[in-house]
């Protein structure tokens, strides 16, 4: 049957900062790649621009190095949680590197894998060089969190995110001047693990976490704003508030408020997400419930009314429209009867037996409380008379009802007309002319069909006795 569109007027919900994010991510990788390439280059040769070590310190060869790896690791990155050998054993190296940097931190008295590295580079620096434990941290948890992704998308994401929090607090320590914020991470090491962590978030737009914040519901641009303006309102404190703070402390303290706005509107998307499922769902069923006839499950009048405005809107897109408006005869004798519980049986069964008949691109409701109508887009008379006539026959063999064991076949009466889109009338006036025809057909002995073609009114007879449609039509 026609199935009528039911989003007509609603917008559908999609995903296109997702999308756009997924495209960025291999941006940024390639970004991070480049720098670090040049970083690695302008130290091999000894000519390092100075805006590397503006800060005073430089980033270290090790830092570069694991960058590197991991952005050819990240770069164009499939969405699904596939992750080809030479990835992973790419995340495994710059894994080790990183644990093994955090032992000569935290373990070691001596830095065997830094000297090593540093003997790459220029016998002197005129800065400090050095890979440091935010640094080291940062880039294991990204690769941590690359490696556990196709096991645990959820988890690799917070591990992803606890990645950046060291990062945040070096940005925010830079952004407002407080040297004990930021340590041995020096800025295009900022720059890169910035470029990196981002690339490698992104990846992670399907998780149940990020992927409600980057819908388009109502929900995720309400969050997306919430976290710019979150971000605005933490940079804006930051200038207020912030003094000659050595110890890092107040940048420690605006990351801290950063992170706990985005986990706030992080954990509280799946929840609106599911609510603006249910809030779909429920919408779907009530527009359905409002189309629907719930005893047949055939279309009702507010739904053909829809279709004959958006038949009206469309400009005659088809050349006619054969009508049919069809009653049970004699069907207050059923529930006089027996009861209207087998009435409502026969009208359920005569709906499927009328649906089964037609083709997919027509339409049939109920119209009334016994009436029923159909509509044949592009048949002419001959077609509209044919299918009526198929209509009542299958009916009348199929459909019954039982008194005292006995069968009570079911007939119909049908009036038939034909809407021609030319403008000479509407589709409701036809319906009205089929209507004029159920009349004459009740009133000229029932189970018949009468059309009404003559332009001026009055029903033309097209009885069984002298209309026979071919016989393999009406089974």
């Amino acid at each position: 049957m026609t199935v009528l569109p039911t989003n007509m007027g609603q917008r559908v919900t999609g995903f296109r900062p997702a999308l756009f994010l997924l495209y960025v991510q291999s941006l940024l990788a390639l970004s991070a790649l480049s720098i670090a390439l040049l970083i690695a280059l302008s130290e091999l040769s000894g000519h390092v621009p100075a805006i590397f070590l503006s800060k005073g310190n430089g980033p270290h060869p090790l830092s570069v190095l694991s960058v590197c790896l991991f952005s050819i690791a990240i770069l164009r990155r499939s969405p699904f949680k596939v992750q080809t050998w030479w990835r992973r054993v790419l995340f495994m190296v710059v894994l080790t590197i990183c644990l093994m940097r955090l032992a000569e931190i935290f373990l070691l008295n001596i830095a065997p894998l830094s000297h090593v590295t540093m003997s790459l580079y220029r016998a002197s620096a005129p800065v400090p060089l050095s890979m440091g434990a935010n640094t080291a941290l940062a880039l294991g948890l990204f690769t941590l969190g690359a490696l556990i992704r196709p096991r645990n998308s959820t988890a690799a994401f917070v591990v992803t995110v606890l990645g950046l929090v060291p990062v945040s607090h070096a940005m925010f320590s830079y952004f407002f001047g407080m040297p004990g914020g930021y340590g041995e991470m020096s800025p295009p090491t900022l720059v890169l693990l910035c470029l990196v962590g981002l690339s490698q978030l992104f990846v992670f737009f399907r998780t149940p976490l990020l992927r409600p914040f980057l819908s388009e519901t109502p929900w995720g641009r309400m969050a997306r704003r919430q976290a710019a303006a979150a971000t605005v309102g933490v940079f804006f404190l930051g200038t207020v508030f912030h003094g000659s703070d050595d110890t890092g402390m107040s940048g420690a303290l605006l990351a801290a408020v950063f992170w706990l706005s985005l986990v706030i509107l992080l954990a509280a998307g799946p929840i609106f997400e599911r609510i603006e499922r249910e809030r779909r769902s429920l919408s779907r069923e009530m527009r359905r419930q409002a189309r629907q006839d719930p005893l047949t499950g055939l279309l009702n009048r507010r739904a053909v009314r829809a279709y004959i405005d958006n038949h009206t809107v469309a400009g005659g897109n088809m050349e006619t429209v054969g009508v049919l408006l069809a009653d049970i005869d004699h069907f207050k004798r059923v529930n006089d009867t027996v009861g209207h519980i087998v009435g409502d049986s026969v009208l359920s069964e005569l709906g499927k037996k009328l649906q089964s008949k037609l083709r997919p691109s027509d339409l049939v409701a109920r119209w009334g409380g016994e009436e029923f109508l159909i509509l044949l887009p592009g048949a002419n008379l001959e077609q509209t008379m044919t299918m009526a006539q198929v209509l009542r026959a299958a009916v009348a063999s199929h459909v019954y009802w039982e008194k005292d064991g006995q069968k009570e076949p079911v007939t119909l009466s049908i009036g038939a007309a034909i809407y021609a889109a030319d403008g000479s009338e509407s589709l409701e006036q036809a319906i009205q002319k089929a209507d004029t025809a159920l009349y004459a057909a009740k009133s000229q002995g029932r189970n018949r069909v009468l059309c009404h073609n003559a332009p001026g009114g009055g029903a033309q007879s097209k009885t069984i006795a002298d209309y026979r449609p071919k016989a393999s039509a009406l089974h």
